[in-house]
């Protein structure tokens, strides 16, 4: 799916307010990433520093800091749950996350606290098109804007 020429994946589920993507593992663990959205955002992202492996990451805490250009942002986590695994990839190669959001740019595997009832929250593909459009009008996105480093996924 699309939005405002941003690809979003359908087999995803979506915290729109946090621009990120959640999939749920077999383990039922959660991989958390940046949207393509959260990219056109950050624009060229030079370094991502993960909390360390085992930390206990309360909902709206942040779970590491993206540095992009000038500035440097937390990762604030849309679920609560034990930092399970870091992208070590990102460490020595944090554009990753600009070139292959979905895939290789993964950030942070968690354990999450009682999925079962937070799940329902994270809205799957489609279904999370109007809260993501709706956020991108929040934060007056507009792709046309040349200060926007949107990152078309392929």
């Amino acid at each position: 799916m699309k939005v405002q020429g941003l690809e979003f994946l359908d087999t995803l589920r979506y915290a729109p307010e946090h621009s990120l993507w959640l999939r749920e593992e077999a383990d039922g663990s959660v991989t958390l990433g940046l949207t393509a959205y959260g990219c056109a955002l950050y624009g060229q992202i030079f370094a991502f520093t993960p909390k360390r492996v085992g930390a206990r990451i309360e909902r709206d805490r942040s779970f590491g800091v993206v540095e992009f250009a000038k500035a440097a942002s937390s990762a604030r986590c849309p679920l609560s749950g034990t930092l399970l695994a870091v992208n070590e990839a990102l460490l020595k190669r944090p554009g990753l996350i600009n070139q292959d959001c979905y895939g290789e740019g993964w950030m942070v595997r968690l354990q999450p606290e009682n999925w079962a009832a937070a799940r329902d929250a994270f809205p799957l593909g489609e279904a999370a098109q109007p809260a993501i459009a709706e956020r991108m009008r929040l934060d007056n996105f507009d792709p046309a804007n040349a200060h926007v480093q949107a990152l078309q996924w392929k």
